[in-house]
């Protein structure tokens, strides 16, 4: 049965419609994902939604406003300049197609899961999907309740005790023009009388993203944010961001042991990745930013938590850092597995690696250009070439004095043994010139000679301290 519920059609920033509107052309609609065979679907148009009852009733609509009120598998699709969806608090066993669908919402968030949800959110095979807010979604800019009472200050917002996973193999485009494109919330405590959280806790909070394609154009704040838990298991990950690109006040885990892992981009960003605790377990994850490349850091946390870390056990990490350090953690960085590279600010306050508590080469194959601005704490086989600002040694010790020009931008890295042969080529050309490039790789051998392009020469030696 179809049924056909009317609003009469705001009007909203019609040149982004139109061009989600171009973005969704020629999209064939499939579930491959999820059984949808009885599932309720809904097309959404400026004048209302569609309705073809399915087996799942746990809804209501008011003009373009769906809102999900029970466990279920709701497909949708169709366009509309001003709509939403939320799924209700508590509701779980949530699953959203979107199945080529394209959605702007006014003042509030196309998509909300609310406190303590479970919502599994799919973009179907074979579909483009187009998520936007507009600029009046920030109440730290609009803060009259009365004007604005639905603000959620993200594309898709997902509250505290939610746990959410975006996934399915077609694509959805995120444009954040209020605050952030997608964010995830923290746990979810019971609250006194007042209102305010006790101890008790109701629900830990999660976002994941696996599978889908997912690209995020973030024109005020953070692109994919988490108040807890995030994790990058799989699919493709484009972000681009005026201030974070991705961030996660606790625990942000990309990619799985055993796994190949997402693609992760960060194409603009103040600082590319911020967690308290970054790890790498796999995947290709490449970061451009005009701060630090991944910061390890909350300043919600007591300084020098424990919890500050980066660590890498697996995958593959390219940074360009342009002002920034490379890695910034206010405590440690392991690097037991993968590759790193790192390409720093050829002068400046900026380092390839800027830690606390000390760097660990443990097993990573590491390459880190730039400069040395301070000195570092550190263990493990490394060999440096270069020094540092004015001829300091700084970061691991120089030891082949200050070569401005060292490495110069374009050039492909080498580094090679005594024998001549080839120990690692650079994934990428050197983005700007540099004084400085440390290695670490468990082929280093202590005391062995080394050369950087065939030239510059290192001895390796075994940090277990300050340099």
């Amino acid at each position: 049965m179809n049924q056909i519920f009317t609003k009469k059609p705001l009007s909203v920033m019609m040149a982004l419609v139109m061009l989600l509107t171009m973005l969704s052309l020629s999209v064939t609609a499939a579930a491959s994902e999820v059984d949808t065979s009885d599932a309720t679907s809904f097309v959404f148009a400026d004048s209302g939604v569609t309705v073809t009852q399915g087996a799942y009733t746990g809804f209501k609509v008011n003009g373009t406003a769906l809102s999900i009120t029970a466990a279920g598998t709701y497909v949708v699709s169709g366009s509309c300049s001003n709509g939403s969806i939320t799924v209700k608090k508590n509701v779980t066993g949530v699953t959203l197609v979107l199945s080529g669908l394209t959605l702007s919402a006014s003042a509030t968030a196309p998509i909300t899961c609310n406190k303590g949800s479970g919502v599994s959110i799919i973009a179907a095979a074979g579909t483009l999907n187009a998520l936007a807010d507009d600029r009046y979604n920030n109440d730290d800019v609009y803060t009259d309740e009365t004007l604005y009472p639905n603000i959620e200050n993200a594309v898709i917002k997902c509250k505290d005790g939610s746990n959410v996973t975006i996934g399915g193999t077609g694509a959805i485009n995120v444009t954040a023009n209020g605050k952030n494109g997608v964010k995830g919330g923290g746990d979810l405590y019971e609250e006194d009388a007042d209102g305010n959280a006790t101890d008790t806790l109701l629900s830990s909070a999660s976002l994941t993203i696996e599978n889908v394609t997912l690209n995020i154009i973030c024109n005020a704040n953070d692109g994919l944010k988490s108040d807890k838990e995030l994790n990058l298991l799989s699919g493709t990950v484009t972000v681009s961001a005026v201030d974070d690109g991705i961030k996660c006040d606790r625990v942000l885990n990309i990619g799985a042991a055993g796994t190949d892992g997402p693609t992760v981009t960060v194409t603009k960003a103040a600082e590319g990745i911020e967690a308290a605790t970054v790890n790498v377990y796999s995947g290709q994850i490449s970061v451009t930013a005009s701060d630090d490349g991944v910061n390890a850091a909350n300043s919600d946390i007591a300084e020098r938590s424990a919890e500050f870390s980066y660590n890498q056990y697996g995958g593959s990490v390219l940074i360009n850092a342009a002002n920034g350090d490379g890695i910034d953690s206010n405590g440690s960085a392991t690097l037991s597995g993968g590759t790193l590279e790192i390409f720093a600010p050829s002068q400046g306050d900026g380092d390839p690696i800027d830690t606390e508590y000390g760097c660990a080469f443990s097993g990573a194959t590491v390459l880190a250009v730039g400069h040395a601005m301070m000195a570092q704490s550190y263990s493990g086989t490394y060999a440096a070439f270069g020094g540092g600002n004015g001829g300091r040694p700084g970061f691991g010790g120089g030891m082949g004095g200050s070569q401005t020009n060292l490495v110069k931008a374009g050039d492909t890295i080498t580094i090679t043994d005594a024998s001549g042969q080839t120990l690692y080529t650079s994934r990428s050309k050197a983005v700007r010139n540099a004084s400085y490039v440390l290695f670490a790789s468990p082929e280093l051998k202590e005391g062995g000679s080394y050369r950087l392009n065939g030239s510059a020469a290192a001895s390796a030696v075994t940090g277990n301290g300050a340099a």
